[in-house]
C-alpha cells in the first residue's frame, strides 16, 4: 500500500478532523475502511418520504489536522530478518515491510512445501490482489484524541534493530508528540511464531487519549488441491460471560468448525447491481456473542495442517483470574475484504485489529504484547509451550470433516486413534506400516460384531430363500385379498420360525460406521503423514529418488507424473498431475469383495430391487476409486488394507459357518425350534391372541411356544 500524493488527501485530512470519522490517505480500500463502526454496504438509504425543500445547508468549516506523521528524509534500504530462512534448527523467519512495519512474509525454515524441499512454507505473506494489498501485522494507524493519523506510508517507519521500528507523530508545529514502537521478538523456547510489543509514548506536555489500529492474520493461502473441499476455518478461544466463568481459568474453545466462508457471510448487492462481499464486517464481538457475554482470548485461522493464531501473553504460572486469558489491548476485530466480487475460494481477507483507547500522561508510555503462534497444527507442538496450554489451544485441534458427518466423528475416539497409530509408528518407524498396523488391530475389535452380523444375515438369507416358493403361492392364492394374504405370510413366518428382527442383522455394520469414519478423518488431518513416504522410502530408494510413487501419505500416490501439457483440473478432484495407481487397486479389492463376499440374491427380490443392487455394486466399484483418485495415499492405502481384510474375514467367517452347518436350512429350523420364538414372535403370538380372544374367542395353544415345551 502506497502513500498517497494526490491534493486531495489534504482535503480528506481536514475532512476527518471535522466528522471524528478514520480515514487513512492511501489508495488501497482496505485501507481506507478505517471507521469505527464501518456501516455494511448492505445498507442503503431508504427511500425518502416527500418533505419540503430543505434550506441550503451551511458550509462547514475546515480545520487543519492538528497531527500528522513524520517522514523520513532518507528512506531506509531492505530491512533485517528475524531468524534464518536457511536453519531449519529455527522454526521462524521473519521478513519486514516498510508498509506500517509490518510482515512482508512468515516462513517456517524447518517446513516445505513438498518433498522436493524447494520452497518453504509461508503462512503470511503480503497480499494484493488486482492492485489492492494488505500487509500483515502492521501498524495501520493511530487515533490521538480523536484525531485518525496514518502509519502505513513507505518512509514512515525507521529500524532500530532487527525487528524493532519506531515511528513519530509531530504537531502543527513539527514538535514530536507521539512516538510509536512496534517490537518483534522470537520465542527463547524456539516455539513456532513471535510476540508483538507495540508502545506508544507520550512526548508532549500534555496527557492524550491513542488507539492503534493493525492488521491481524492475512487469509490462509488456498490449498492446491480441492479433494474433500476447503479445509480453511476460523476458531476462537474465548471466556464466558463474568456470572457463569466466576474463578474458572479454563478457555473455552469453540466447538462450531466454522469455515472461513461465515467470516466472508453472504453477498449483497451493490449500487452497480452486482453481488459482492461487504467491504468490511465484524468478525469479534458480533451480536450472538455480545448476547451470550462471551469475551475473546485468541483467535485462530487455520487449514488442513497448519495454523496461525493471536492470543495474550502472560506468564502461566502466575495467572490468578480469567480475566488475565483475555486478549487485552484489542477492542473489537473486523475483516476487511481485498476483492468483494471474487468467489469463496479465491476472496482474500486480512484482520483488523481495533485497538482499546488509553490515556497516556506526558513523559509516560503505554505498551501490549501480543504472541501469534504460526506452526503445525498438532497436539504435540502445541503442549510444548505452557501458555498456549494454558489457554486450551491443544483443544483446538480436532480430526472432523464437518458436514453431516460432524455428529458422528467422535472426538474421543479420533483421539485415541491417533494416539495409537503414533505408537504404532514408534514401533514399526514408518507411518503406512502403522497405518495398516491401526487397520488391522481396529478390525479385530470389531471382530466379534462383525461375525455376529455376519451370521445373522447370512442365516436370514438362507431362511428367505427356502420360503420363497410358499410365499410366491400364497401371493397367487390370496391375489384379490391383499388383506388374507398379509395373514397367510406373517402366519408363513411364524410356522419357518422366521422374524423380521433377522434383517437386523445389518445393524451393527452401521454402527461401526463411526469408527471407519473417526479412522478416515484421523488419517486426512493428521500432520504427521505430511511429506512421509510408505514403507521406509522403498520406491524412492530403488530409484535414486526420481520415481515419487507413495513419496507423501498426504498426497495422491504419483505413480505416473503426467507433463504438465495434459495436466487438468476437474471439480471433485482438483488439479490432476499424475496417473495414480491405489484407486485403481481399490477399484479391483472393492470388485473382488462383490463378486465373491456378497450374499445369494434372494429369490424373492423384484427385479427394480435387483436393478438397484446393481446399481449399489457399480457404485461401490466404480464411483467411490473415482471419487478417491486424487485423495490422499495414505487414505487410499487405509480403505485397499480395510476391504482387503474384510475379504479374508468374511471368508473365514462363512468357512465356519459351513464347517458347522450353521447354513443348513434344516439346522436353522432346529435351531429355532430349540431355541423357541423369539421375542417379536411371542410380541405377535400375544397381538394374535389378544385378537382372536376378543374377535372369536380363545384359540388351541401353540405346542412350539415356550411355555408349553416340556420341562
Amino acid at each position: 500500500m502506497k502513500k498517497h500524493s494526490d491534493p486531495r488527501s489534504f482535503f480528506f485530512a481536514l475532512l476527518c478532523s471535522l466528522s471524528m470519522v478514520a480515514v487513512l490517505t492511501i489508495a488501497s480500500p482496505v485501507a481506507n475502511a478505517q471507521d469505527d463502526d464501518p456501516t455494511p454496504a448492505s445498507e442503503s438509504p431508504a427511500e425518502p418520504a416527500e418533505q419540503p425543500e430543505p434550506k441550503p445547508a451551511a458550509q462547514p468549516v475546515l480545520v487543519a489536522p492538528r497531527y500528522s506523521v513524520r517522514v523520513l528524509e532518507t528512506p531506509e534500504p531492505t530491512w533485517a530478518m528475524l531468524g534464518d530462512i536457511d536453519d531449519d534448527s529455527v522454526t521462524t523467519a521473519l521478513e519486514f515491510s516498510h508498509l506500517g512495519a509490518g510482515i512482508e512474509s512468515l516462513q517456517l525454515p524447518n517446513d516445505y512445501v513438498d518433498t522436493d524441499k524447494n520452497e518453504h512454507i509461508t503462512l503470511q505473506r503480503r497480499l494484493s490482489v488486482n492492485g489492492v494489498g494488505a500487509v500483515p501485522f502492521n501498524a495501520m494507524g493511530i487515533r490521538i484524541n480523536g484525531e485518525f493519523v496514518g502509519l502505513q506510508g513507505q518512509d514512515v517507519w525507521h529500524q532500530l534493530s532487527p525487528g524493532v521500528f519506531e515511528a513519530f507523530i509531530d504537531d502543527v508545529d513539527d514538535h514530536a508528540v507521539v512516538r510509536i514502537e512496534r517490537r518483534f521478538t522470537l520465542s527463547v523456547l524456539n516455539i513456532y511464531g513471535f510476540e508483538l510489543t507495540q508502545t506508544i509514548e507520550n512526548l508532549g506536555d500534555a496527557g492524550l487519549t491513542a488507539s492503534l489500529i493493525s492488521t491481524g492474520a492475512v487469509d490462509m493461502p488456498k490449498s492446491k488441491t480441492t479433494y474433500a473441499g476447503d479445509r480453511r476455518r476460523i476458531r476462537y478461544g474465548y471466556l464466558l460471560s463474568p456470572d457463569m466463568q466466576k474463578g474458572d481459568l479454563t478457555v473455552v474453545v469453540d466447538s462450531d468448525l466454522k469455515n472461513r466462508s461465515s467470516i466472508l457471510g453472504k453477498k449483497i448487492v451493490n449500487n452497480w447491481g452486482n453481488k459482492v462481499y461487504a467491504s468490511s464486517a465484524p468478525v469479534w464481538p458480533t451480536e450472538k456473542t455480545a448476547e451470550n457475554g462471551r469475551r475473546l482470548s485468541w483467535i485462530a485461522l487455520s487449514d488442513r495442517y497448519f495454523v496461525v493464531l493471536v492470543h495474550p501473553v502472560f506468564d502461566p504460572l502466575q495467572v490468578t483470574t480469567p480475566e488475565e486469558k483475555l486478549m487485552g489491548g484489542v477492542r473489537s476485530i473486523d475483516r476487511l475484504v481485498l476483492n468483494p466480487g471474487a468467489s469463496a475460494q479465491d476472496a482474500a481477507f486480512v484482520l483488523r485489529l481495533n485497538g482499546q483507547v488509553v490515556t497516556v500522561e506526558p513523559g509516560k508510555s503505554y505498551s501490549h504484547t501480543l504472541g501469534v503462534y504460526a506452526g503445525p497444527r498438532t497436539k504435540p507442538v502445541f503442549n510444548e509451550d505452557p501458555m498456549l496450554v494454558s489457554l486450551s489451544v491443544p483443544s483446538m485441534v480436532v480430526y472432523n470433516l464437518g458436514g453431516f458427518c460432524a455428529p458422528c466423528t467422535f472426538q474421543w475416539l479420533t483421539g485415541i486413534l491417533i494416539s495409537v497409530l503414533r505408537l504404532f509408528h514408534s514401533i514399526s518407524g514408518d507411518w503406512a506400516i502403522s497405518i495398516i498396523m491401526l487397520v488391522l488391530l481396529v478390525r479385530t475389535c470389531l471382530h466379534p460384531i462383525t461375525r455376529w452380523s455376519q451370521i445373522r444375515m447370512q442365516r436370514f438369507g438362507v431362511q428367505m430363500q427356502s420360503m420363497a416358493p410358499k410365499q410366491k403361492a400364497l401371493r397367487e392364492k390370496y391375489k384379490d385379498d391383499p388383506k388374507r394374504q398379509q395373514a397367510e405370510m406373517s402366519k408363513l413366518w411364524r410356522e419357518e420360525g422366521l422374524s423380521p428382527t433377522g434383517m437386523l442383522g445389518c445393524l451393527p455394520m452401521f454402527l461401526q460406521s463411526p469408527v471407519f469414519i473417526a479412522l478416515y478423518a484421523t488419517l486426512f488431518f493428521a500432520v504427521e503423514l505430511r511429506h512421509q513416504p510408505a514403507f521406509y522410502g522403498i520406491f524412492q530408494s530403488i530409484s535414486g529418488g526420481s520415481w515419487h510413487f507413495l513419496y507423501d501419505l498426504s498426497m495422491p500416490d504419483n505413480a505416473i507424473p503426467l507433463p504438465a501439457s495434459m495436466r487438468f483440473s476437474f471439480p471433485l478432484w482438483g488439479t490432476v498431475s499424475s496417473i495414480n495407481i491405489l484407486p485403481l487397486l481399490l477399484g479391483v479389492v472393492f470388485f473382488a469383495h462383490q463378486k465373491y463376499l456378497t450374499p445369494p440374491t434372494q429369490a424373492t427380490i423384484t427385479p427394480e430391487q435387483a436393478s438397484q443392487q446393481k446399481m449399489m455394486k457399480i457404485m461401490m466399484v466404480v464411483l467411490f476409486p473415482l471419487m478417491m483418485y486424487t485423495a490422499p495415499s495414505g487414505l487410499a492405502l487405509y480403505f485397499i488394507t480395510n476391504s482387503a481384510v474384510a475379504i479374508f474375514e468374511n471368508k473365514w467367517i462363512r468357512a465356519h459357518m459351513n464347517k458347522h452347518g450353521m447354513l443348513d436350512i434344516d439346522n436353522i429350523r432346529a435351531s429355532k425350534k430349540d431355541k423357541g420364538p423369539g421375542f417379536m414372535q411371542r410380541m405377535g403370538e400375544a397381538a394374535e391372541a389378544q385378537k382372536q380372544l376378543k374377535e372369536q374367542g380363545p384359540r388351541p395353544p401353540n405346542p412350539n411356544s415356550r411355555n408349553n415345551r416340556p420341562r
